[in-house]
């Protein structure tokens, strides 16, 4: 297989496998009695240490190649699954799912940047589309894995299915990933953040990432516990975020192919977050379930587009000796948005209900979509000055 065709179908098995903990993490720690504060600061530790490794670990991927760094990734994610059945309390499973949160910071820089790395002149967006629908059609079809596992078998189970799915993944890897031709001179050694802070093009790529990530945060944490106080089973919650999953997949490749043509990654990025936002802020005030599945389908089919016009964005304006540091921020800049949406906004729920934990989730993304326009006009006229454009 093509080292594009190795990394999406690596990345779906990963992703499947440890995104059956997404929505059954919180059912089992609310049921050994967290609260919605202790469930959000479980998630948030597992975003957390990812966002802390992802750029000194995509620099690692920079300097080793990503073979190593893809799969120490899949190790750690297949053992801290293993470990969760065996801890009842909010603090041994903040400990080990932030662990596992470390793996992905090992994982998914090292994707990112060999999607670019194998992506075509001219093709970018549909190789960011083949990768994210890898990737976000994994959490679906992983998150409807883990609710019917967990409602059949129990929660145990789920974590061990997870842990067995991710072991598979590794031994394909290890067969499959050749060693990567990147390898950093002496000169490209002294390629550090200097070389991309100054670049308004790649902070734009951050801060939408972020605010945005603040914004899916709400949905990917307290959806669960909203939907479990409506009536919801946990494989009716599973079915709402398979349909999410599907809906994210489904925008990508028509995303993929106008972000190509167009080179407007900008536009589709701001709009796709301004759209979830007011998504996310609605949610919380739709009470049929056909609705509900409705809107999580609007959901993902926006941030779907968004995510791949992010990616060829950042992809455009790195070479492949800083690809693993600009795809590490990147990460960091997703994970912290993870973490601080899971963190703080659950105090929130708990003293103000969904309603308003939903809403401020909401506003933050239109704010982060807001700024990331006014960095990326300042980007675009630089880069007009250069032969590389946004």
């Amino acid at each position: 297989m093509s080292p594009l065709a190795v990394v999406c179908v690596l990345t779906f098995l990963h992703y499947a496998g440890a995104q059956m903990r997404g929505p059954v993490l919180p059912l089992y720690a609310a049921a050994h009695g967290a609260t919605a504060t202790g469930v959000g600061a479980i998630v948030a530790a597992h975003m957390m240490f990812a966002a802390i490794g992802s750029i000194p670990l995509g620099r690692a991927s920079d300097a080793w190649g990503r073979r190593p760094l893809l799969l120490a990734g899949m190790i750690i994610s297949a053992v801290t699954s293993a470990l969760l059945p065996l801890a009842e309390e909010a603090v041994p499973l903040a400990i080990i799912y932030g662990v596992a949160g470390i793996g992905v910071a090992a994982f998914t820089p090292s994707a990112l940047s060999m999607v670019g790395d194998a992506a075509a002149a001219g093709a970018a967006g549909r190789a960011f589309a083949w990768y994210t629908i890898a990737h976000y059609g994994a959490i679906g079809v992983g998150s409807f894995l883990g609710g019917v596992v967990a409602q059949t078998a129990g929660y145990a189970v789920s974590f061990m299915v997870s842990a067995g799915l991710v072991a598979v993944t590794f031994a394909l890897g290890f067969a499959w990933i050749e060693s990567s031709p990147v390898r950093l001179t002496t000169a490209d050694a002294n390629a550090t953040f200097a070389d991309v802070r100054k670049n308004a093009i790649v902070w734009a790529g951050w801060v939408i990432s972020f605010c945005g990530l603040v914004t899916q945060a709400v949905v990917y944490t307290f959806f669960p516990l909203l939907g479990h106080e409506r009536g919801m089973t946990a494989a009716g919650i599973g079915v709402v975020f398979l349909v999410l999953g599907l809906a994210n997949t489904a925008a990508r490749i028509p995303a993929g192919w106008l972000v190509d043509r167009t080179k407007h990654s900008s536009l589709y990025a701001i709009l796709g977050v301004l759209v979830g936002s007011v998504a996310t802020a609605s949610l919380p005030h739709t009470t049929s379930y056909m609705s509900v599945l409705a809107l999580v389908a609007v959901f993902g089919a926006v941030n779907g587009t968004a995510g791949v016009a992010i990616g060829v964005a950042l992809t455009r304006v790195t070479t492949p000796v800083v690809r693993g540091l600009v795809m590490g921020g990147y990460s960091t800049a997703l994970y912290l948005g993870l973490a601080l949406g899971s963190l703080a906004l659950g105090p929130v729920i708990s003293r103000h209900g969904y309603g308003a934990g939903f809403c401020v989730g909401g506003l933050t993304g239109a704010v982060g979509a807001v700024l990331a326009a006014i960095l990326w006009m300042i980007g675009q006229r630089a880069s007009r000055r250069s032969p590389r454009e946004s």
